[in-house]
């Protein structure tokens, strides 16, 4: 019988230590050493494969033990708890019955199943499994899965395993090498997850959909081959050796930041727009209180206009809460309007934009905090200072980020095939249209844990002040998760910074009818007249039989390849209805809508005649137009278009 000091004393692990001063001589480009990368390379692929190894053989000792052999969960739990603490990094020990329930040494039976597992099914085949990733039913960690079969006599009784937590791996790793900053190292399985990674919030991201064309290039190189050296650009240019190991299948990977980040591209144009309106209303912000601030530091903090100034400060912005008159000691001596004057003489000395203020003498703007006043909120501080040139205190406005962006971004949003939010670097999100998310904090609260791609995009938006990449997530006002595309850029004043986001959901993920796909009949788009000059379509429009004309562009844009979206504007400029949605304008009226393509549509829609036109869409991309007019004897009724997607060298 095996016993469990056996056990115990086969996870001291022989791995190698990295100190610090052991990785000072890998150097910048021009002088990088590649043999030395080379030797970090083997080092971090000896900690992780290392640790990997040493469980899968502790659990294979484990599962000949009389106590795994007896299946019974209150015989092998003290041995499997004590294989749990003997230094592996472990969420959790289980045993797995045949018919997928299973055991933990934290919770004894979950209630849960093994069952839609795939590495379930390979080990009740009887083979075993090294480093599959998976996000654990039991403790809604990310790890990665290292278990054996238990066998008998008569078969397999059993599966014996341990998740591994692959940010206390990743963390173990970094604390063993020591290396500087500018190095970066992390591990990708065979679809190109990430399986461990220096920052531990990109640990399952996949970096091919970071927004990173040259790094989605490069890990295709890296999972097909076994070993190299290669260049790309994320957020800085990036040297790094890579090599497959065979125990997990895993690629591992270590470099050097060796230059700038390459630039950014091109904003969306209605995340461009939106930065625009922002930066607009932070500049008027800054501006009035500037103005009232010069008033008060020539007639001091209670000159009888000061509630006045105060009033017509806030008055020009719905989102704000109020709007205050701070003395040197951080007191609130003023208060506008006068529904939160019971809050003068309240001290905000303690507040950080408050303290930053006092030592720099600058105007802030907070993150938010909660406020005196009861409710979350973030704070515009501008000094005042009397002619002398003393400091007396402060004017501050006082306003809701959430209100602030929906005041912005909704009226645009509306109809449009995009969503946005807004978050601190925190990850606190500051506005969403869902409303439950605002609050949130998008790193730590438990609805975002299962899906660590936007927890690992979400850290590279936190740290990038401008960037694209994808991420999956629920679809708005559903619980269908589909990939998003998103690019973001930051907004702000007096150094805070507030990221912007727009998502577009990926094109095709939603549709499930299968048609028989025609192309387009050439550059003459003979099938689009053929809708138009329909009898079906004209009497559907004629008769404002919406079911029947969503039904009409369904089938049109499911039958012909190449297609974006197909759509309809009437003739009095509403572009009503598209498909997919997710590609089309919904009661959007182009006579008022900040899209490039709104000149273009009308004067096409106005001309009454068909044409083409190539323009940039709202959500990215630039967009091949082609318009019909669609006519009711002699009545004009608007026109139907198609767009299809320019692809980049395209005339």
């Amino acid at each position: 019988m095996k016993k469990a000091w056996i056990i115990v004393l086969f996870l001291v692990f022989p791995a190698p230590v990295v100190a610090a001063g052991g990785s000072s001589t890998v150097k910048d480009r021009g002088g990088a050493n590649i043999a030395e990368m080379r030797l970090l390379l083997n080092s971090f692929a000896a900690l992780g494969e290392g640790h990997i190894e040493n469980v899968l053989n502790g659990l294979k000792l484990l599962s000949v033990t009389d106590e795994v052999r007896s299946g019974k969960w209150t015989r092998m739990k003290p041995l499997l708890a004590q294989f749990a603490r003997g230094g592996i990094k472990a969420a959790a020990v289980w045993f797995g019955r045949p018919d997928g329930s299973y055991f933990t040494v934290e919770k004894d039976l979950t209630g849960l199943s093994l069952l839609d597992r795939g590495f379930f099914r390979r080990l009740m085949a009887g083979g075993e499994v090294a480093g599959d990733l998976v996000l654990s039913k039991s403790t809604g960690k990310r790890v990665a899965i290292v278990a054996v079969p238990v066998r008998k006599e008569d078969g397999i009784i059993g599966v014996l395993g341990a998740s591994l937590s692959v940010e206390q791996i990743s963390g173990m790793i970094d604390e063993k090498m020591g290396l500087p900053g500018n190095i970066v190292f992390y591990a990708l399985d065979r679809k190109g997850q990430a399986s461990l990674h220096r920052m531990s919030a990109l640990i399952f991201g996949y970096p091919s959909d970071m927004g990173s064309k040259s790094l989605a290039k490069t890990v295709l190189v890296m999972l097909t081959r076994p070993e190299g050296s290669v260049t790309y650009d994320f957020y800085g240019e990036r040297s790094v050796v890579f090599r497959r190991f065979p125990l997990t299948g895993w690629v591992y990977a270590i470099g050097i930041i060796t230059g700038r980040p390459g630039p950014v591209e091109e904003l969306p144009p209605i995340l461009d727009e939106f930065e625009k309106e922002i930066t607009a209303e932070f500049n008027k912000m800054d501006r009035d209180l500037a103005k009232v601030a010069g008033q008060l530091s020539e007639k001091g903090l209670k000159t009888p206009g000061a509630r006045e100034m105060l009033a017509g400060l806030c008055r020009p912005y719905p989102y704000a809460a109020d709007c205050s008159v701070v003395d040197r000691n951080g007191k609130m001596v003023l208060v506008e309007p006068g529904a939160y004057a019971e809050f003068e003489g309240s001290d905000i000395s303690a507040q950080e934009q408050m303290v930053r203020l006092r030592e720099s003498g600058k105007p802030v703007m907070s993150n938010v905090f909660k406020s005196v006043e009861g409710f979350d909120a973030a704070g515009l501080e501008y000094p005042i200072f009397s002619p002398q040139g003393k400091f007396e205190g402060s004017v501050s406005l006082l306003f809701r980020p959430e209100s602030l962006f929906s005041h912005v971004l909704a009226p645009v949003l509306r109809g449009m095939p995009v969503e946005a939010f807004a978050m601190q670097t925190d990850g606190r999100i500051l506005y969403d249209e869902d409303k439950k998310e605002v609050g949130r904090m998008l790193f730590t609260d438990p609805a975002y844990k299962p899906f660590p791609q936007l927890l690992a995009l979400g850290s590279v938006i936190s740290r990038e002040k401008k960037g694209a990449g994808s991420y999956d997530y629920r679809r708005k006002g559903s619980e269908k998760v589909v990939k998003k595309d998103v690019h973001w850029t930051t907004v702000g004043l007096y150094g805070t910074q507030w990221r912007l986001v727009v998502m577009h959901i990926r094109p095709g993920q939603l549709h499930t009818v299968k048609y028989v796909k025609r192309p387009l009949s050439g550059p003459d788009n003979v099938a689009l007249r053929a809708l138009a000059e329909s009898r079906e379509l004209r009497d559907a429009l004629a008769g404002n039989d919406i079911a029947r004309i969503k039904g009409l562009l369904r089938d049109f844009y499911h039958r012909h390849e190449g297609l974006y979206s197909v759509q309809w504007i009437d003739a009095g400029g509403t572009n009503l209805y598209g498909y997919p949605e997710e590609n089309s304008l919904i009661g959007v009226d182009m006579k008022t809508a900040k899209t490039p393509s709104a000149k273009p549509m009308l004067r096409a829609l106005s001309g009454k005649k068909e044409g083409s036109f190539d323009c940039p869409l709202m959500e990215g991309e630039t967009g091949a137009f082609f318009m019909v007019p669609v006519f009711d004897g002699k009545d004009y009724l608007g026109m139907i278009y198609t767009i299809r997607i320019k692809k980049p060298g395209e005339h």
